[in-house]
């Protein structure tokens, strides 16, 4: 495991720094700005699309925050891209925008969310960070995915958490 003494030298926003009585909603670049602006650690979760694009999302569905009801791992990101989160303008943000908005300025957090065969999410995730120069950890509720993770980066921590 390497060094993860980065998550505990500040406050980690999970989801981002959301609010959603401000019309802030949560895993949002509104959310991830605001997060930046108090330097906070960033969570998110991500998940992989049916066309192999990640998208930061927390839930399988998503019905309660877009008033959808499709499973999230059934679509493709031409299909979601125009969703609005919670009635705002936010949209469910593809990882590789976000790491471009974040660029190392904060740590991530970043949930694996599992809809699909072990293997295949971090893989491309692997790929999509293999040019993020920030700091990082990948946490999963399943220890053995978060594992496939840090074998395939020499920069990545892993965390493993257990429900």
């Amino acid at each position: 495991m390497k060094d993860l003494r980065f998550l505990t030298q500040n406050l980690i926003a999970h989801r981002g720094f959301f609010d959603h009585e401000q019309a802030i909603p949560e895993n949002s670049f509104l959310a991830f700005m605001r997060a930046m602006e108090y330097h906070f650690i960033i969570e998110m979760d991500v998940h992989l699309l049916k066309d192999s694009q990640i998208v930061v999302f927390h839930d399988d569905n998503l019905k309660r925050m877009t008033g959808l009801d499709k499973e999230i791992k059934n679509c493709t990101y031409e299909e979601i891209r125009k969703l609005k989160l919670l009635r705002t303008n936010e949209k469910i943000p593809l990882l590789k925008k976000v790491l471009n908005l974040v660029e190392g300025k904060v740590p991530l957090l970043i949930e694996l969310k599992y809809d699909v065969k072990t293997g295949l999410l971090e893989k491309e995730l692997m790929q999509v960070l293999s040019q993020y120069k920030g700091k990082y950890a990948v946490q999963s509720f399943r220890p053995r995915d978060s594992k496939l993770v840090s074998k395939k980066s020499t920069r990545c921590c892993q965390r493993s958490t257990s429900k």
